[in-house]
């Protein structure tokens, strides 16, 4: 008997398990009509039968119940959409891989919710060549000063990986001595290329928005159905209403009735740019969307921060208690029978709680640490786009991002990478390269150019400012990812200050949720205490940890 073979250990007749393999990604229609019919039939409907049923070349003459069938399942489609019984389209997923997508149409629209997944080309790992930038249409009298700009923005690119690296070589051999003895080439090339890419992770922070990734990208049916009617908000409309035309032309080629059948169409009326909720909005407050020159907002959220990055500005002072009695309420104990420390610690502490330390992060399915969800936490922050770009992958952390065509200023607005402040040619250069940037990007602006095509022009290190709100357990997964010293250090700063500041807030929980992975599988008994293998930070930070001293132990 293999691993996944087991007796259906009931006496009546053991559940059906089938696979709907490429089903669901080609027939979003069908899955949907299905999906619907199940909830009404005495078993699971067939979607190869409702596909069967709209194949009119399979009707048999004097048959008169086929079409009359057919017509109900197409309207029934239509039904279900306005109806809002929406989980019917969420079966159907597509698995899109898209090249040439700018970094600014990811960040502002396909990763800007929490119902997709991605893998992109990294940054960090990846060197950019800058061979094809995502380049809109200019007047020809224009287009030199985008151009010029970008391949100023590619030659800092490259200035700063080179300045960058003696100092980065220097810290890499105080972590690493065994490394860089080590004889042969290939010894010698796998430090090379280590040091090139935390080198590069930081010259990125110059790279312009136009700069192009290569992805995979998957979404269901009900999402795609959204970004056809709102790709057309404020920042990118142009490009991301090309992208998702496409989609929908490549959904259309294997399900015409994606859309709706022939009679029965979905109301998807595509809002224009100035028809959507932001656009009316910041146009009923008299807002100049291609430049904003009043700073009385910027003063007032910054001021607001109090010296943070990311400030915590809203949790429950009770969360504690709430935390312990969702815990009790879960076990059917007392007060009397469990503390608020103990329950507390029973979800929290990796020595009691191994599914801390277990590498699917088991909280969405343990009924004990579903008790995190009832502890939220919202934060003031104030971010670079590159950290940004990472944030946004945590989706359950929810933010509201900025509509950047109205966060737009006049002098650069950037954060200055902790590596770049260490190397003073290296911030000379940094600071050069941001300046050409924003000059470019001013002077395309007063000569009329639209603020969605000159958004290209800003740096990976331009400040978006937004407010975040997610529960102990999305944050709790979050946190400690973050604060390993392989995560990109402004990310791991963030999460630093962002785990104080519970901590001393809510000492009870807080005690838990300042500690990297290493530190979490040291203290549940879990081998080898790094699970990074040969992504080790060199660092054996579980020895002696003190939250106190995590950032002064971080030498890369």
């Amino acid at each position: 008997m293999t691993m996944n073979e087991s007796p259906y250990p009931f006496q009546s007749t053991a559940p059906k398990v089938r696979l709907l393999r490429d089903e669901s990604a080609a027939h979003p229609f069908g899955l949907a009509v299905a999906a619907a019919w199940t909830c009404y039939g005495p078993r699971p409907a067939r979607v190869e039968n409702v596909l069967k049923l709209m194949d009119e070349s399979l009707d048999e003459p004097g048959d008169e119940t086929r079409p009359v069938r057919r017509k109900r399942a197409q309207r029934l489609y239509r039904d279900l959409f306005e109806a809002g019984h929406h989980t019917t389209m969420q079966h159907a997923n597509f698995v899109f891989a898209l090249d040439g997508v700018s970094r600014l149409a990811i960040w502002s629209f396909f990763h800007h919710h929490p119902h997709y997944n991605s893998e992109q080309v990294s940054q960090r790992y990846r060197e950019v060549s800058g061979k094809a930038m995502v380049t809109p249409e200019l007047p020809e009298k224009l287009q030199p000063i985008y151009e010029s700009a970008i391949e100023r923005a590619l030659l800092g690119y490259h200035r700063l990986t080179e300045l960058l690296t003696p100092d980065l070589t220097a810290r890499y051999t105080a972590v690493f001595p065994a490394r860089v003895k080590a004889k042969g080439p290939d010894a010698e090339e796998r430090v090379r290329a280590a040091v090139q890419k935390k080198a590069q992770e930081v010259a990125r922070y110059v790279l312009p928005l136009a700069t192009p990734a290569h992805l995979y990208h998957t979404i269901n049916s009900l999402t795609l159905l959204r970004y056809h009617v709102l790709a057309n908000q404020l920042d990118v409309p142009g490009e991301v209403r090309y992208i998702v035309n496409r989609m929908v032309d490549e959904v259309l080629a294997v399900d015409p009735y994606f859309l709706g059948a022939p009679g029965y169409p979905l109301d998807l009326s595509v809002l224009g740019e100035d028809d959507t909720l932001e656009y009316e909005t910041l146009a009923n407050l008299g807002a100049n969307l291609n430049q904003n020159n009043d700073e009385a907002f910027f003063r007032q959220f910054d001021d607001g921060l109090d010296g943070y990055d990311s400030k915590l500005v809203g949790f429950q002072p009770d969360a504690e208690r709430t935390l312990a009695d969702a815990v009790r309420t879960v076990l059917g104990r007392t007060a009397a029978d469990l503390s608020d420390p103990d329950a507390i610690a029973r979800v929290l502490d990796p020595s009691q709680n191994r599914y801390l330390a277990h590498h699917l992060f088991l909280a969405m399915n343990s009924k004990l640490m579903q008790t995190m969800n009832h502890v939220p936490f919202t934060f003031q922050k104030r971010i670079s786009g590159a950290e940004e770009a990472q944030n946004q992958r945590h989706r359950g952390t929810l933010s509201s991002s900025p509509v950047l065509t109205a966060h737009l200023r006049q002098e650069p607005d950037v954060i200055v990478p902790y590596d770049v402040t260490r190397v003073p040619a290296a911030l000379e250069e940094y600071h050069a390269t941001v300046q050409a940037l924003w000059d470019a990007k001013n002077q395309l602006l007063n000569a009329g150019v639209p603020a969605e095509k000159v958004l290209y022009l800003l740096p990976n290190s331009h400040r978006v400012r937004f407010y975040e709100t997610g529960t102990l357990l999305n944050y709790y997964w979050k946190w400690i990812k973050r604060l390993c010293y392989d995560a990109q250090r402004e990310i791991f700063e963030t999460a630093r200050q962002e785990t104080a500041q519970v901590a001393e807030v809510l000492p009870g929980i807080g005690r838990y949720v300042n500690r990297p992975p290493c530190v979490v599988r040291s203290e549940a008994g879990q081998t080898p205490k790094c699970p990074e293998g040969e992504r080790y930070c060199g660092v054996p930070v579980w020895r002696n940890y003190d939250p106190a001293t995590l950032a002064e132990r971080r030498v890369l």
